[in-house]
């Protein structure tokens, strides 16, 4: 599922402002991992278990992956399922768009219904997930 294209294409303006990159506690899926470590990464270099779940590393405020001179992901074309995402978040309600990005108002309200499936099996995928890493440890 996470391979379909059309999907990953959120119609927003991005400015490439880095602002989701700062800070960030992304989930990441076992098909992220897969598809970042067959790039040659480590997984001890770019992710950590927290609470369950393997999330991406920050270094010096900001994701392991994020180039703060060119405002650039260096992974980009195959980032994490929940990156692709973005601005689109699940608020513990519905699935919404992150107001800390500043253009979260050029999502119009059909991509936005469009893509909460999407959003909803990634969540339950980061659950499953976590079930996983807990039977391993």
């Amino acid at each position: 599922m996470w391979e379909w294209p059309e999907w990953f294409e959120v119609k927003f303006r991005c400015i490439r402002c880095g602002i989701c990159c700062v800070g960030t506690e992304m989930e990441l899926l076992a098909e992220d991992i897969e598809r970042i470590t067959a790039r040659g990464y480590k997984l001890e270099e770019f992710a950590e278990e927290k609470d369950g779940v393997y999330r991406l590393k920050n270094v010096d405020g900001h994701c392991v992956f994020y180039d703060p001179e060119k405002r650039l992901c260096k992974i980009y074309d195959i980032r994490p399922v929940g990156c692709r995402m973005y601005p689109l978040v699940y608020d513990g309600k519905s699935v919404t768009t992150d107001r800390t990005c500043p253009t979260w108002n050029t999502v119009p309200r059909s991509e936005i219904e469009r893509l909460v499936p999407y959003v909803l099996k990634f969540l339950e995928d980061v659950k499953l997930a976590k079930v996983k890493i807990r039977l391993r440890t």
